[in-house]
């Protein structure tokens, strides 16, 4: 007989519900019928083994704050940090390269102001309106440019021709020449000084002229209608006062500012923005530069304070998060099981991980910090429902390693080989949320072509005269159409007698034989691309950096000479009769393999009280890689003439 091993009969019981109704109202009421079984349940499941912690009822914070007091230009100079515009506009604003609609505006502007100014004066004085609109008229004129052959010099010729080759504006010319005074003459004759007016208002016994005919008991009126003006166009563009307030860095072709911030110990803290073109500054646009350096300025005290406030923490929670309590039903709309999150997708994963499993240990506590500040909590108390309170320290001490947790903080400038540190304060920036951006005004691509070793700035996009933008190619062809129809005088060379040719003799069989190839110096590109060459840095042979340059404009009715750019970040230093006062230099590293664009917008925002906010700023993007001119040299061709 043989044993038969037989397992044991295991049985097991699970507690679940049996639902009786089709409805699950009742189910999810979770009425407690028996409290004792519950307390039992609660102590098999080992809930009574967790810690005595009671919810915050109540905090009591302590923040310093301390606002930026100055800001400081590339160039050196300072000013006093204002709020009537955001921080952004002070940084970007550029004078634009002013249209013919808004000096138009301009000038009828200049006469409503002078009109209301003379209204406004006392009857002895005399002043009637529209006394002077045809002096100004003829002073401050719209003139349509004509081209007067051989009577000026190449360069006045081809600004006249640049202007021409812009057909719209051109025909908008006409319009306004005569009948509307140009504010953009007006405005570059007073420079934006409004005593400068004075040089109209004739003197004692002096009969009127071109230059001079306001009388002079009109010259209070004229002053006080030159100084709103200069407020008015001001205030439009927000153009600068002096035109040392500006922050664009050529050669890096981005901006760069400081802001200066007055502990109110003697010291003063350093933030640089040294690398500023994405069109959008916050917090992390900043670094730390310097820390606690001495400072002689007086300080304001209303620029510092100290706030301890009281109130109700809440949960820290986002739209979309999992509910803190398991009877309450999410919103369905956002799935955070299906959440995909590669491996470099380290925000996602960790929004997802707090969500799923940290959420309620996060706590928020509201504080209104005022823009442009620099804030640090000094401290937090947190009173549980136990009466207990608890000193919230910082994720950070004093002392640790420098790469524990944080957030938002400002990296602080060090050497090279100097252990990198962060200073612990945030920072609120008085910037905008959003900006309302024009069609680009002017477009500048700049790409490497290796081929012809050079850097191109390709202008793709130029200011059309009239606030928009046209194609550079466009403008390109035009202008040359128009030089093309420009006849020259016939030369001494053409009207010689040149003596016959008898084609019978071998003389005049070689001189007709068609050679089939032909060599070619060097052909032609579209005007629109203007070239950068490298050269050295002064006073290095090693490093280089890329300086403007320009191919020859070949004619056969006027000298051969360089052609210019049209947009007015390239065509810094060459005066309106291209002639180059000072050449222009682009870093070297500002142009990777990439290619860089360079974009030239209006925008418009609202500030405090609804305030709007206008100006003309520039931004840099990536470009789209190499390209290749087409530039060739020293060619053998086939001789197809």
């Amino acid at each position: 007989m043989s044993n038969i091993y037989c397992a044991p009969f295991r049985a097991f019981n699970r507690i679940e519900g049996r639902p009786r109704e089709e409805e699950l109202e009742d189910a999810l009421a979770a009425r407690i019928h028996d409290p004792l079984w519950m307390l039992a349940r609660q102590y098999q499941f080992g809930e009574f083994k967790g810690e005595d912690a009671g919810s915050a009822i109540l905090a009591k914070v302590a923040v310093n704050s301390v606002r930026i007091s100055n800001l400081e230009f590339p160039n050196g100079f300072s000013q006093v940090y204002s709020e009537n515009i955001p921080l952004e506009t002070q940084v970007e604003r550029l004078f634009p390269q002013v249209d013919l609609k808004k000096a138009a505006k301009w000038g009828r502007k200049f006469l409503q102001l002078l009109d209301e100014q003379g209204s406004n004066a006392p009857q002895e004085e005399g002043y009637t309106l529209g006394q002077y609109k045809n002096d100004l008229l003829v002073k401050f004129s719209f003139e349509v440019p004509e081209l007067d052959k051989g009577n000026e010099s190449v360069g006045e010729e081809i600004s006249k021709a640049r202007q021409l080759s812009l057909q719209q504006a051109t025909a908008f010319l006409r319009t306004l020449a005569g009948r509307a005074v140009n504010g953009l003459e007006l405005w570059l004759f007073l420079e934006g000084d409004f005593t400068k007016i004075n040089s109209l208002v004739l003197e004692e016994n002096q009969s009127p002229e071109t230059d001079r005919f306001v009388l002079w008991k009109h010259q209070a009126i004229l002053e006080m209608a030159a100084s709103n003006w200069i407020q008015f166009v001001r205030e439009e563009l927000n153009i600068p006062v002096d035109p040392a307030e500006t922050c664009w860095h050529q050669e890096r072709l981005e901006y760069s500012f400081k802001a200066k911030v007055e502990e109110g110990n003697g010291g003063q803290t350093e933030l640089t923005a040294a690398a500023y073109f994405q069109g959008h500054l916050d917090w992390y646009s900043f670094d730390v530069s310097k820390e606690s350096s001495s400072s002689e300025t007086e300080f304001d005290e209303s620029l510092k304070t100290r706030r301890v406030i009281s109130l109700i923490p809440t949960e820290a929670a986002f739209a979309g998060m999992p509910n803190s309590r398991w009877w309450e039903m999410e919103d369905g709309a956002i799935d955070l099981g299906n959440l995909k999150a590669s491996d470099t997708d380290i925000a996602k994963i960790l929004v997802t991980q707090y969500a799923m499993q940290y959420s309620n240990d996060w706590l928020s506590i509201p504080y209104d910090i005022p823009s442009g500040s620099l804030a640090e909590v000094e401290g937090i108390v947190v009173r549980d429902t136990f009466g207990q309170n608890y000193f919230i320290a910082p994720a950070h001490q004093a002392g640790n390693d420098w790469n524990d947790w944080n957030m938002y903080s400002l990296s602080v400038e060090k050497g090279e080989f100097e252990k990198p540190d962060f200073d612990k304060r945030i920072l609120l920036p008085p910037v905008v949320a959003r900006t309302m951006e024009s069609e680009p005004i002017e477009e500048i691509k700049l790409i490497r072509d290796e081929m012809a070793n050079l850097v191109w700035a390709i202008e793709s996009q130029i200011p059309d005269g009239l606030g928009g933008s046209i194609d550079g190619y466009e403008t390109a062809r035009n202008l040359q159409e128009l030089l093309e129809k420009l006849q020259k005088e016939p030369s001494a060379l053409s009207m010689l007698a040149l003596p016959e040719l008898n084609l019978n003799s071998p003389e005049g069989k070689a001189s007709t034989y068609k050679a089939m190839l032909k060599y070619q110096l060097g052909n032609t590109i579209s005007e629109n691309w203007i070239p950068f060459i490298p050269v050295h840095q002064k006073g290095s042979n090693r490093e280089i950096h890329f300086q403007r340059a320009s191919m020859p404009r070949i004619t056969e009715f006027m000298p051969t000479h360089a052609v210019r750019p049209r947009t007015q970040l390239l065509r810094e230093g060459i005066n309106p009769n291209d002639e180059q006062l000072h050449p222009l230099f682009i870093d070297e590293e500002e142009v990777p393999r990439s290619g860089v664009k360079l974009t030239g917008t209006y925008q418009r925002t609202r500030w405090y009280h609804g305030k709007i906010v206008t100006w003309y700023g520039r931004r840099k993007r990536t470009g789209r890689g190499e390209g290749s001119s087409g530039l060739n040299f020293d060619q053998v061709l086939e001789n197809n003439t």
